[in-house]
């Protein structure tokens, strides 16, 4: 079961381009949240930052990587999962919460909040004209 998250935040490293066991390239990176809310007092604080752990696959994997960077700020529209795998050491159980964007579902991108940015047309490969 996955659920539908949306959120902008900044890139907490450089994204890491990987690849699958069948070639594809992938993107996995961090994300923190920083929020701002009102105290009892009624001033604006920084509330707890919340880290994202992301993965971008498909097309978007690749322009990720290239366009963005350490402290960049972008958002995420992706499906939230769990990943599990077993510890090497133990085998025990581990466990985190991923949120996956692909071509079947999921954007990303930059914010323009408090940066601008300009667009640069990726050439698109013969298998994904049409």
């Amino acid at each position: 079961m996955s659920t539908t998250v949306t959120f902008a935040g900044n890139l907490v490293e450089d994204p890491e381009l990987l690849y699958t066991r069948e070639g594809k390239p992938f993107v996995s990176c961090r994300v923190l949240v920083n929020r701002r809310v009102q105290n009892d007092e009624g001033e604006w604080v920084n509330d707890e930052p919340m880290p994202h752990n992301v993965k971008v696959y498909g097309s978007a994997a690749t322009h990720v990587h290239d366009s963005c960077g350490s402290g960049d700020p972008i958002f995420v529209h992706g499906l939230e999962r769990t990943e599990s795998w077993p510890a090497k050491e133990t085998g025990e159980k581990r466990t985190k919460n991923v949120v996956v964007v692909d071509n079947r579902f999921g954007e990303v991108g930059i914010s323009l909040r408090y940066v601008s940015a300009r667009i640069e047309r990726a050439e698109r490969a013969a298998s994904q004209a049409g």
